[in-house]
């Protein structure tokens, strides 16, 4: 149960806006480029508030087995902060170049 409050689910939390993206672009039915935008800005908004509840699950986690009486050190929390940012700064703007649909042409433009 600790390792799974401690690690399991602050991870599926930091990857949740790169999961998301990940699923928006790869569906049967493309959504055009101005919504796909939408999305990879809403994902990266929501990669800013992510790592911030994973540190905090984390912790959550790490108190769990505690007594009260205890001291209660929870700094390898923190290292979610780190991955989280780090998993939003860079896999979410390169899974949106990725998966960026490509500009449609027009049967009039054809000729």
């Amino acid at each position: 149960m600790r390792l799974l409050l401690v690690l399991i689910i602050p991870t599926i939390t930091i990857l949740t806006p790169l999961i998301i993206l990940i699923s928006i672009g790869r569906r049967k039915n493309k959504i055009d480029r101005v919504n796909f935008v939408v999305a990879i800005l809403g994902c990266f908004l929501l990669g800013l508030v992510v790592p911030i509840v994973a540190t905090f699950l984390s912790a959550q986690g790490l108190v769990y087995s505690f007594e009260a009486d205890s001291p209660k050190c929870v700094t390898g929390a923190a290292v979610f902060i780190f991955f989280g940012y780090l998993v939003n700064l860079i896999g979410v703007p390169l899974a949106g170049i990725a998966l960026f649909p490509p500009k449609h042409r027009n049967s009039s433009e054809v000729s």
